[in-house]
């Protein structure tokens, strides 16, 4: 069972590469401040709780809501699509996938936790590992595309 943390630990940030993929455990977005973005669920396939981590330096406006720098939508709970408007003075929107293993707290970064990261003509698709070590990607698969 794969687990990417010795890959990681000398990327200096960077994609590491498992079997010809490109692996990242967080991806850097430039944004407009105030920039609109859709954020689609596509499919889930774990037996633990699946989510997206959005970081900025400002706030978020999502479903009538305004929260400060760190947001986490959760699938089970948040729409399948949404839209999620970026306040931010440096023009970053960091994405990472999260996890829950039922016991109430948010994981990231450890173990079999990475992403393939797609290029789409107008926005990125996220095929995600969370912390179970397997190399099958799609435990939480989702979209942001921006116009």
């Amino acid at each position: 069972m794969p687990h990417f943390d010795k890959l990681f630990s000398n990327s200096n940030a960077r994609p590491v590469y498992y079997n010809g993929l490109p692996l990242s455990r967080m991806d850097r977005i430039t944004v407009s401040n105030g920039q609109t973005l859709k954020v689609a669920f596509e499919s889930v396939n774990s037996d633990w709780r699946q989510g997206i981590g959005f970081d900025t330096d400002g706030s978020f406006d999502v479903v009538g809501k305004t929260i400060k720098r760190k947001i986490v939508l959760w699938r089970d709970t948040a729409p399948e699509e949404l839209q999620l408007v970026v306040h931010t003075k440096k023009g970053e929107l960091f994405v990472r996938n999260v996890w829950d293993v039922g016991n109430g707290v948010i994981e990231s970064w450890h173990n079999g936790a990475a992403m393939i990261v797609e290029e789409l003509p107008n926005g990125r698709r996220y095929r995600c590992n969370d912390g179970f070590a397997d190399d099958d990607f799609d435990d939480l698969v989702f979209r942001v595309e921006w116009s």
